[in-house]
């Protein structure tokens, strides 16, 4: 059974969540809009038509989670992310990427569904690119085209070296 002013509360609430600004100026102000929603939220769950309602509870749960965790992230600095950025660059580890193919081999060959999680890793390995392409760039070397050649080319042949288990596995 629809209650329309349920509908209509949710449709707003839905808006509001679509019009938060996500930028980094207005944090606080988009943080209060949240728990206030989130407070909303509380309340609309007190309601007897969603109080008796699993499913319903459950969904309202993980949406104020979910909301929470949005207030955690709009609050996050861009010094942070820079940060951030940096310890996860894999520039540092280009040259210790070789050991870890053995270990790749051993886990494709227990369970071959996981080459799977390569493409994130691979991904990630490609940022070892960024890094030393932008000084290049920034530098305004003529080098550029040379260098990105050699990463790429390295990069493909570690990609290879960890591929060529699965036609073994399979």
């Amino acid at each position: 059974r629809r209650d329309e002013n349920l509908m209509d509360y949710f449709s707003r609430l839905g808006e509001q969540i679509r019009g938060l600004s996500l930028d980094e100026g207005h944090a606080t102000a988009t943080g209060r809009k949240i728990q206030k929603i989130v407070a909303g939220l509380e309340d609309v769950e007190q309601f007897e038509q969603l109080d008796t309602n699993l499913q319903v509870k459950a969904f309202l749960q993980e949406t104020r989670e979910l909301l929470r965790a949005m207030t955690r992230t709009v609050n996050i600095k861009r010094e942070v992310l820079s940060i951030l950025e940096n310890v996860s660059d894999m520039s540092y580890a280009w040259e210790l990427l070789r050991d870890y193919v053995g270990m790749l081999h051993a886990r494709i060959r227990r369970d071959p569904g996981s080459t799977v999680l390569l493409r994130a890793a691979f991904l990630k390995l490609a940022s070892i690119l960024d890094l030393p392409m932008i000084r290049i760039t920034q530098a305004e070397s003529p080098d550029a085209v040379s260098v990105a050649e050699y990463y790429s080319s390295e990069l493909v042949d570690f990609v290879r070296d960890v591929m060529e288990i699965i036609p073994r596995s399979v």
